[in-house]
């Protein structure tokens, strides 16, 4: 599935359940609690909290640049300029 329709469909969803589509502030706060649950899940070894809170953020990332009008073309594009970048330095 393609990421733009994906996005679209994050955010629809959202819509239909009556979740928060349009403070975008408080998308960022509510990806700070989801990044606090990967951090405990990795400190205790808890690959299913991990794997969780890493889908959660996904999908607050892509919520978030519909909420915004960011296609996620331009995040495949900062990942191609990372890639570049980062052969050059030998970092990740």
């Amino acid at each position: 599935m393609a990421l733009k329709h994906l996005q679209k469909e994050i955010l629809e969803n959202k819509k239909a359940r009556g979740f928060n589509t349009d403070d975008i502030g408080r998308e960022i706060v509510l990806m700070t609690e989801e990044l606090g649950e990967l951090a405990r899940g990795f400190k205790n070894k808890d690959k299913e909290a991990m794997v969780d809170a890493v889908g959660d953020l996904m999908v607050y990332c892509l919520g978030l640049c519909e909420m915004m009008g960011i296609d996620s073309q331009e995040l495949l594009g900062k990942i191609v300029k990372n890639n570049k970048t980062r052969e050059h330095t030998g970092h990740l």
